[in-house]
């Protein structure tokens, strides 16, 4: 989508990996909790009020962050969701939960996690390992 931008506040707490079929795929900063952003490109702030397809699309992709949360993160649980209450731009959460995470079994959201960074090297090989699963599983 041409001049489609990223809500500052998305942009600040987290990294971009990459953009799959119009989705901006993104990885929450803070390394404590395995945390996926699916930003799609569209002016719709709901996700009821998505086209079919692109409800489907990131239901997919939520589908392998999902499978890559539990192969790669040891994920028992898998939090998907649209939240949206303080950031505007249709976004949706996929994270990674266990039992031995920070805040098992509360939620995440708006929560004060421990100070953890992910590194360079990391945020690559998420990236990476993401990206060849996406390509192995999606059309």
């Amino acid at each position: 989508m041409l001049g489609f931008t990223i809500d500052s506040r998305l942009e600040a707490d987290s990294h971009q990996l990459f953009v799959w079929q119009g989705c901006h795929v993104r990885l929450n900063k803070n390394a404590s909790t395995p945390w996926f952003l699916i930003i799609p490109e569209t002016e719709d702030v709901e996700f009821c009020d998505l086209p079919i397809e692109q409800q489907n699309n990131i239901g997919n992709l939520g589908k392998i962050i999902g499978q890559y949360l539990k192969k790669h993160h040891d994920a028992e649980k898998i939090n998907f969701a649209a939240i949206g209450n303080v950031v505007q731009q249709l976004h949706v959460h996929v994270i990674g939960r266990n039992s031995e995470d920070p805040l098992w079994p509360d939620v995440v959201w708006g929560a004060q996690l421990p100070d953890v960074a992910y590194s360079e090297q990391q945020i690559t090989t998420i990236k990476n390992n993401l990206q060849q699963l996406l390509e192995n599983r999606l059309p």
